[in-house]
């Protein structure tokens, strides 16, 4: 959004002293000129089509796309229908039958019944009456002179001056207006009589007339985010004025401190009383107080500046920059050129200002054009023009010659009157209507092109002069209103030829050369220029005279549909909107506000001006010539042949009071629509119903589509879903809307019984949520939290019925799937949050060293920002992985010299994930007075979260969870969703300073809270070899590190730490990053076994030693890659002892087979610790199955080596019989170990680990696995061997597997294949079959 424009959106009611705080903002009055395409906020669409796709379907039948939809659109036919047949529909009321119609493509054809031939001799067009409705003033030097009349007294003359609304931002967005570039330079200071009075801070060179910053394309900018004064600069003013007051002795205002420091608000109200109750006080200026205002402005403005503190120059706005006057209204719609009013309104021009001291003056000037169905006229008497000659042709024909008229007959034989023109060639009308009826006329949008041509090229080709939009009203396609940054064509010269007498002429340096001697011709630059012109019914104008919108424009029903769940104040706005609507729906106030006979109905064409007065000729800089020599001249150009006569051609007259009904009947479909959903669902909406989203957007949609046939702007149609649904579709190419039928279930709408599709509504392909319409209609009737919760509501009960089936598909309950999506989708609301806050924060604190002098803090701020973005486009922010070293550059200021990035810690230390989700879960079930951390003031968290607590509380209760259960149903989805966003710590409250009161509770940007138990940190590498900026990235590296490695749940590699540092992340709670499904082959897997999988990524529990026990091994067993097979058994070498077997397994050598296994450590950890863990945990989905035989082929991981004898090397099952090494059979010839074992085994290799030192992987796996597996663990770095060997026995380190006692043994399993000398045939697990947990006797 370009700065002009920005903030409007945030701007609040009260900035309008005339505002009525019981009506929306929307629904005040004009305060802006009026625009033809302008159309409210509410609906201003994201995804919006443009105007062009509306000029372009102008002229072909079908819309170009090659997408599913349209294609299905352009091959649905259209028909016609008469507006005679809508006419007959709504006045029988038949909405049934209109309703119908929106099935289909339909095009409307108006009929010869509706209008009226203008070719004949009784229809003429009438050029009148003429207005002014839109004024601006600026001042050519220091002061006021924008505001000050010529006269030099008027008791009835007066100046509001308000102080309260400073920071209102300039309401015309037309920046070529206005001699200068308004961002960050306009204060709002009151009213002058019915105008606005602004003062400008313009540059010192703006009163240099020849300076060349004075060009446009030079015009010097500030680097402000909108047209208003930043708040400091403003309260320089507002100290100005209370300066200028005191030194006035005006009134009782006296200025204790000029310069107050620091320049607050607060230290201004203690300099002085001129903000005394400021959102009340009028300070009343007299005109002889005004000029003295104005003078002080003038004369004291630089003494005022230069004695100002340094605090207050540092930026060198004051010193560069002075006030100068500039008034603005708009909306007044004065006449103009009143019969028998000419010499008062020469008068009243004269007096209104001092043209002397005015830069420039913008006008806006309106003439209407109507045409006239006469039935009797009158002959008026024979008027020559001043020189008494009358001519046949118009001027510029030469063909032209003087004709008599006492010879020449007033008609001719086909009763058209015989035209006659003066010298400048305007008709002389030679009869006038008597009775007659009054027209009203729409521009044809076929042929409204040549009212914007250019002469042919050297082709033979004509193309636009200037760019025009088109805006089709009523359904129509081809009917409606024009809007253009340049003037018609046709006018131009009439403008040049006034702009001529207007220029000085060009003296030349020879002073003694007298004007008289100039070449004729011979003159100065233009001063008077056309800015815009817009073309438009007086209908709108009419509706929308007072307020902003009309009420059919502002999608009220939509409002009071979406707003059952507001709360504090949104809920008083929702309540004023279900009052309108109960009261009357939009459209039917639309049309009790156009019934009835005698409406407006001319077409009004309005051009703007701007007028460089200090560049005119001398003797014209006055308020009379001005009215004689630009007003008159430029309103009567409307009359011109030259202008006129194509402007006739584009017109196409209605019969009188038609075009008013024209809209009623037109869009009749649409509002048979709206009172169908008004009635089906008006009694439901009390306090907190929840009304079917899909209700509420296909109502916005709808709302939309009326819109468009009210105001032809085609941003308020959202381009992604109402082009599926075909309404932008059909409203655009056809005139009249459609409805497709995979929206609304086909022949629902002739029943009058509204059935939308769910099951294919459109959604975001990468968000998953579904596309809406009536965002900004909540955003601003409630706030944007309400829309948040709104669709995170609708997203997850869309995804209750059709969740698509990627999404957490690991988790096989359906509910707690749902669950996870809804917690998801509030904690993706709540990254926005931080994001802002972060953002925001940031953004702050570096914005003046960007543009400050020192490069230092500016290259440091430099590279915040960089970090910033990057941070910003990261898709896990919370994580302890690469956006926490993007977090640490962007939030600590490294500016001071030091090299230490580090977080903030909060003062409540290292907090588990339970707390930050219990704190949630709390703060959502209460309503607290004030936001308690995590949630941020300002986001959207809290709205949405509580929404989506609701539905996993439905979730549960559908489910049969109730109660704590329900609690820890929801608990546990927040959790896991917190794991699968790594959210490893989140932005606190600022720690408490020990002062008196209460901790803050606001969050803020640099203060974060653990959720991680803390670990051993890492050594920090020395970086004193490296460059500062290097060093600055190393350290935040280091740092990000060695907090991640604190967070029980921060991400972490186990090829990286192995098991040489295993200690420090023996406490993590979840798999490495190399633990991945993606690693194991699953495509053509049965269910089961990638069930398993899910399981165990979903289940991992390291405080369950089998589980912690099962990742030992499977990084042991990586490390032994490829060597993961045992050497070929010779029977007799086997011992026949069964206490031989197992220091016999510890001792036999890891060998790698050709083509045999993979290559890649890494999927072994996700393989070995599945295999693991579903032979042990009983609640594996393997546990269930009683056919051990399908799953136990090793048909895939025989190749991996992962065997149920290689368990029995790895310290994970027990050899019985010499059959293990052979055809064994698991439970008899090979046995798991008993819980008791395991939970032994998990303490003593854990407390090695732990208390070993560099050694302790090493001394783990000697007693885990032996000595023979650790060693070839050492050659491959994956633990470090001790330097000199360790006598077996002399500890319990390295006691053999031979002293653990065995376990009752399982049912026995036959082995399917029988292969005794490759052991790849013993059970294995892998990518497409892991082994079941033994079935229990």
């Amino acid at each position: 959004m370009d700065p002009i424009h920005a903030g409007r959106e945030e701007a609040d009611n009260h900035e309008n002293p005339a505002v009525d705080n019981n009506l929306d903002e929307e629904e005040q009055p004009n305060n802006i000129p009026f625009d033809v395409s302008e159309f409210p906020r509410q609906l201003a669409a994201g995804d919006g089509h443009i105007q062009e796709d509306v000029r372009t379907a102008l002229y072909q039948q079908q819309a170009e796309s090659d997408l599913d939809y349209v294609a299905n659109f352009n091959t649905t036919p259209p028909r016609t229908v008469s507006l005679t047949k809508m006419r007959t529909m709504y006045r029988n009321k038949d909405s049934l039958g209109a309703m119908s119609m929106l099935s289909g493509r339909y095009r409307l054809a108006i009929g010869n019944e509706h209008t009226v031939p203008k070719d004949g001799p009784n229809v003429v067009p009438r050029v009148g009456p003429h207005y002014i409705d839109h004024t601006l003033y600026v001042g050519n030097r220091r002061g006021l002179d924008a505001a000050i009349p010529k006269i030099r007294a008027d008791h009835n003359w007066q100046v509001i001056i308000d102080l309260a609304n400073t920071h209102r931002l300039w309401p015309d967005s037309n920046v070529a207006c206005l001699p200068f570039n308004p961002i960050g330079r306009m204060v709002y200071i009151g009213t002058r009589l019915q105008e606005q009075l602004w003062l400008a801070l313009v540059p010192t060179t703006f009163f240099e007339p020849n300076h060349p910053d004075n060009a446009r394309e030079t015009y010097p900018t500030l680097n402000a985010p909108s047209t208003a004064l930043t708040q400091r600069h403003a309260l320089m003013i507002i100290m100005f004025i209370a300066y200028a007051f005191a030194e006035m002795r005006l009134q009782d205002f006296h200025c204790r401190v000029r310069y107050p420091v620091p320049l607050t608000r607060a230290t201004v109200k203690e300099s002085t009383d001129i903000l005394l109750d400021e959102n009340h006080r009028r300070i009343i200026l007299r005109l002889e107080d005004f000029k003295r205002f104005s003078l002080m402005l003038s004369t004291n403005w630089n003494d005022w500046v230069a004695q100002a503190p340094p605090e207050w120059k540092e930026d060198s706005f004051l010193a560069n920059n002075a006030p100068v006057g500039v008034t603005i209204r708009y909306g007044q719609n004065q006449a103009l050129l009143v019969h028998g009013a000419l010499d008062d309104e020469r008068r009243n021009w004269d007096d209104d200002r001092n043209y002397t001291y005015i830069r420039q003056f913008t006008f806006s000037l309106a003439t209407h054009i109507s045409y006239l169905d006469v039935r009797e006229w009158r002959e008026v008497p024979n008027l020559q023009n001043e020189n008494g000659i009358v001519y046949d042709k118009t001027s510029g024909d030469p063909m032209r010659t003087e004709v008599d008229l006492e010879g020449l007959p007033l008609l001719d034989e086909d009763g058209f009157e015989i035209n006659v023109y003066n010298e400048l060639g305007f008709r002389v009308p030679r009869r006038a209507p008597v009775q007659f009826s009054t027209c009203g006329a729409l521009l044809n949008l076929h042929s409204v092109h040549e009212l914007f041509r250019s002469d042919n090229n050297v082709h033979g080709n004509t193309r636009n002069k200037a760019h025009f939009d088109i805006y089709p009203l009523a359904c129509t396609k081809t009917l409606g209103n024009v809007q253009s940054r340049s003037l018609m064509s046709d006018f131009l010269p009439h403008l040049t030829r006034i702009n001529s007498t207007l220029r000085p002429p060009l003296i030349g340096d020879d002073a003694d050369r007298v004007e008289d001697d100039i070449v004729a011709g011979v003159r100065g630059a233009s001063v008077l220029h056309g800015i815009s012109s817009q073309i438009y019914n007086e209908l709108s104008h009419r509706v929308r005279d007072e307020a902003k919108f009309h009420p059919v424009q502002l999608g009220m029903i939509s409002a009071a549909l979406s707003g059952t769940t507001a709360k504090n104040a949104a809920r008083r706005r929702w309540t004023r909107r279900l009052q309108q609507c109960n009261h009357s729906l939009p459209h039917e106030r639309f049309n009790d506000k156009v019934s009835g006979d005698n409406q407006p109905q001319a077409l009004r064409f309005e051009n703007t001006y701007t007028l460089d007065v200090h560049r005119m000729n001398e003797e014209f800089r006055n308020g009379s010539d001005i009215y004689d020599h630009v007003i008159r001249p430029l309103l009567r150009t409307w009359s011109h042949p030259s202008v006129l006569s194509p402007i006739k051609d584009t017109i196409v007259v209605f019969q009188p009071n038609r075009i008013p009904s024209l809209f009623a009947w037109a869009t009749f479909p649409l509002t048979a629509l709206l009172e169908t959903i008004w009635e089906m669902h008006s009694n439901t909406l009390v306090d907190d119903a929840v009304i079917d989203p899909c209700i509420i957007e296909f109502t916005s949609m709808i709302e939309r589509a009326l819109n468009f046939s009210h105001t032809g702007n085609a941003r308020v149609l959202c381009r992604r879903l109402m082009d599926r649904a075909w309404i932008s579709l059909g409203i655009i190419h056809d005139g009249l809307p459609s409805i497709s039928n995979a929206f609304v279930a086909y022949g629902s709408l002739s029943t009058g019984k509204l059935v939308i599709r769910q099951e294919l509504w459109p959604v975001d392909q990468d968000t998953r949520r579904p596309l809406t319409s009536s965002r900004r209609t909540q955003e601003l009737t409630y706030s944007k939290e309400h829309y948040e919760a709104y669709e995170a509501r609708f997203t997850i009960r869309h995804a209750i019925n059709f969740l698509p089936a990627n999404i957490y598909s690991h988790i096989n309950n359906h509910a707690m799937r749902i669950a996870c999506y809804a917690a998801e989708i509030a904690l993706k609301v709540y990254f926005d949050d931080v994001k802002h806050l972060v953002c925001d924060s940031v953004l702050r604190e570096i914005g003046t060293l960007l543009e400050g002098d020192d490069r230092h803090a500016r290259r440091v701020a430099k590279a915040r920002q960089t970090a910033l973005s990057r941070w910003l486009d990261e898709d896990y922010p919370l994580s302890y992985s690469s956006p926490l070293t993007y977090l640490l550059r962007a939030v600590v200021d490294t500016n001071d010299g030091t090299d230490a990035l580090q977080l903030t810690l909060s003062h409540l230390g290292n907090k588990p994930i339970s707390f930050f989700v219990n704190i949630i879960v709390k703060q959502c079930s209460t309503d607290p007075s004030r936001r308690q951390p995590p949630f941020i003031a300002g986001g959207n968290f809290l709205a949405v979260m509580r929404v989506a607590i609701e539905e996993m509380r439905r979730c549960a209760s559908r489910d049969s969870i109730q109660g704590k259960d329900a609690d820890s149903f929801v608990s546990e989805a927040i959790s896991h969703v917190c794991e699968s966003l790594k959210i490893n710590h989140v932005p606190w409250s600022a720690n408490p300073t020990g002062d008196r009161g209460n901790p803050s509770s606001t969050i803020v940007h640099n203060v974060w809270l653990n959720l991680g138990a803390v670990g051993a940190p890492k050594p920090t590498p020395s970086a004193s070899f490296l460059t500062r900026r290097e060093s600055i990235q190393v350290a935040a590296l280091n740092s990000s590190t060695q907090m991640q490695l604190r967070d029980s749940r921060g991400d972490w590699s186990a090829s990286e730490v192995r098991l040489n540092n295993f200690a420090s992340v023996v406490h993590k709670a979840i798999l490495p990053t190399e633990w991945n499904t993606d690693q194991a082959s699953l495509s053509s897997c049965s269910q089961y076994i990638i069930d398993t999988y899910n399981y165990v990524r979903t289940a991992f529990n390291p405080s369950i030693p089998t589980h912690h026990l099962s990742l030992i091994v499977s990084i042991a067993f990586s490390g032994l890659v490829p060597r993961v097979y045992a050497p070929p058994f010779q029977k007799s070498a086997v011992p026949q002892q069964s206490h031989q077997l197992a220091s016999y397994v510890r001792n036999l050598e890891w060998v790698a087979r050709p083509k045999k296994g993979g290559v890649s450590a890494d999927p072994f950890i996700t393989m070995v610790t599945t295999f693991i863990i579903a032979l042990y945990d009983p609640q594996a989905p393997t546990s269930s199955r009683s056919d051990v035989k399908e799953w136990l082929i090793p048909a895939l991981s025989a190749n991996k080596g992962i065997t149920t004898l290689a368990l029995c090397r790895l310290g994970m099952a027990k050899a019985c019989t010499t059959r293990a090494f052979f055809s064994s059979k698991w439970g008899i010839d090979i046995q798991a170990l008993t819980s008791s074992e395991i939970t032994e085994k998990h303490e003593e290799v854990i407390r090695l680990i732990n208390t070993g030192g560099a050694y302790g992987g090493y001394d783990a796996i000697v007693y885990l696995m032996g000595k023979r597996t650790a060693d070839r663990l050492a050659k491959n770095l994956y633990v470090k061997a001790r330097p000199l060997p360790t006598l077996g026995g002399t500890t319990s380190h390295f006691s053999t597997a031979t002293s653990i006692p065995s376990s009752s043994s399982p049912p026995s399993l036959k082995r399917t294949m029988r292969d005794w000398e490759d052991d790849s045939r013993i059970t294995t697990a892998g990518a497409d079959n892991i082994c079941s947990k033994k079935k229990r006797s």
